[in-house]
Formats: structure tokens, sequence, C-alpha cells
């Protein structure tokens, strides 16, 4: 039976628990001088990373500008991104960086924009590497372009990047031999997605796609949108949290379960039942910056208030939990 302070080893890369802080984006944080990374950034990982998460995945960052410096890669947000990555190293954390493509209409893009969108991609993948990161995480889920993409009712592309699982999944597999030619052996390559795609055999053949093209590592949200299907009697997490359990079932590599993950019980009964690898942990992340060790060490949390609309997406000094401000 696993714990939740088992280490976990993903390509060579020592996880030190199985509690992982989920990539949000703080929308109300400001950069330093123009940039969009800044010390408030530095500073609310340090803290994640202090507070004994086991692996931090860095907010949803642009792709465009990687390839030329400009948007989210000039050189005071690269200065911000790699002390993001040394603070978090000092605390023991594993940290990657999530990779986002915006959202655009997959249908209508031609060949050469899906090509600039892949040099894009790879080269966003590179530049983590050189700052420090230990990989990053391609964001296919949620409705956004990656996972229109994989979404067998939503791509009807008749080229190479349309029709089966393995051609839907072409956008990132077909550059993932050139990633791990230019970064070293223990770089890795997570992607973010669903289940249903629309169905769940779908989900399940891009999965196992991604795996087959060498992917380490799977994190299990969801793609168009969110699971309302029941859960098993006697399973204490969301269906969408159902959803990692079962994608877990059908792969080797290790998979990550989130969403609604609030509370040691359910985060203990997620591991110690091998229903997936890792949990990653949202809102209770940001309302509880020492969440990983108060778990850990069955201590009370401070307990994200379930506002009906989170003050993170507004102002994050309006969160009631406290510890923000």
């Amino acid at each position: 039976m696993a714990k939740i302070t088992d280490e976990l080893v993903i390509r060579g890369n020592h996880i030190k628990n199985r509690i992982v802080m989920a990539p949000m984006v703080t929308f109300s944080f400001q950069g330093d001088d123009g940039s969009y990374y800044g010390k408030q950034h530095i500073e609310h990982y340090a803290k994640r990373a202090k507070g004994g998460a086991g692996l931090i995945i860095v907010q949803a960052t642009s792709v465009f500008g990687a390839v030329d410096s400009t948007g989210m890669w000039s050189k005071a947000d690269i200065a911000a991104l790699k002390q993001i990555a040394t603070n978090c190293h000092e605390y023991g954390a594993t940290i990657m960086m999530q990779l986002h493509c915006g959202n655009m209409d997959i249908n209508e893009l031609s060949a050469a924009e899906i090509h600039s969108m892949q040099m894009n991609m790879k080269q966003a993948a590179l530049r983590a590497c050189e700052m420090g990161f230990e990989g990053v995480e391609y964001h296919f889920a949620h409705g956004f372009t990656l996972c229109k993409f994989i979404d067998a009712s939503y791509n009807r592309r008749t080229d190479q990047y349309g029709g089966d699982a393995l051609n839907r999944a072409r956008i990132l597999t077909k550059i993932l031999p050139e990633i791990r030619n230019n970064t070293h052996k223990n770089f890795i390559v997570s992607v973010r997605m669903g289940e249903y795609l629309p169905e769940s055999k779908d989900g399940i053949e891009v999965a196992k796609a991604f795996e087959k093209a060498g992917i380490d590592l799977l994190h299990i949200s969801f793609g168009m949108q969110p699971p309302t299907n029941p859960v098993p009697e006697g399973f204490i997490c969301s269906p969408m949290a159902y959803s990692g359990c079962k994608i877990k079932k059908e792969v080797n590599i290790p998979v990550i379960a989130v969403n609604e993950i609030r509370n040691e019980e359910q985060i203990r009964f997620l591991i110690e039942n091998d229903y997936v690898d890792l949990v990653a942990i949202g809102r209770g992340m940001l309302a509880d910056p020492e969440f990983a060790n108060h778990v850990i060490n069955s201590e009370p949390l401070n307990t994200c208030s379930g506002c009906k609309k989170c003050f993170w997406f507004t102002d994050h000094t309006l969160c009631p939990a406290g510890n923000n401000r």
C-alpha cells in the first residue's frame, strides 16, 4: 500500500511525496517592470514549496513568444521563473511548468500556423529546461486549443492532425523526439487532459497514444466539459477525480488526480487505495500554503471557504482564508 509520504521517481526525478500543487493562474498578481512574472509569483511558489508540496506545477504559461523572446518569455520573465525554480529546489520540491496554446478554433488553422505553434511548444519546453524546471505539462484540457485537437467530436480536420487518436495527439507527439533530443535525459514531459473526449473510450485512446509516444505523466482534469457522471458507492471524491482513477487502470505511466480534493481523508483514500499515483491540490493550496505539511503531519488545515466565485480570479487579497494577505 502506497503512502502519501512515499517518494515517486519519474524519469530519474525523485518526487518526495505524493502531494502536488496544481497549476493555478494568479490573476491579480503583477509582474515587475512590465513583465508578467515577478516578486509576487516568486514568493507565492516559494511558500508552497516550503509548505511541503512534493511537486509544483507552475501556472499556465503561453508558449507563444518562446521562439522570439516576447510575451511571457522576456528577459525579466525568465529571470523570475529561474528564481521560482531555484527557490522551490531549496525546499526539496520538484517543479514543472504548465504550457498552453491559447483558445483557437483548431479546424481553421493552416498547416503553417500549426507548425509555428509546434515550434513555440518545443522552444518553450527547451527554455523551461534551461531555467532549471524538471519538466513541462502541456495543457490539453478545459476546452482550450490543445484540448480541441484531441476531442474526437470537435476535431474535424482531414489532415495528419485529425481522425484517429494517434493523429489527434500528433500536435505534441510529432515534436516530442525533438524535445527529447534537446533536453537532458531526466526532463519530464507531461499532459493534462480529460477522460471524456467526448466519450470515455476516446480519452482512454488518447491517453494510450500519449503513453506510446513517450509521455511520462498524465494529469487528468476535464476536456471540453466537466464530467457529471456518478461515482461508485463509497468513492469520496468528485467525478473528475474518478476520471483520473479510470485512466490509471488503462496506462502504465503515473497519473495525477485533481478536483475538489480538500482534506487529508480524500488524499489518503486516493493514494492508499492505489487509485492514482499523485494528488493535485488547487484551492486548498491557495488557502493554506502549508497544506502539504499539515496533511502529512495530520494537522489542522486552513481550509478553503469554497466561495462561489473564488477571489483568486479577481483579487487574491480578498480571499477569506486569510493566509494570502
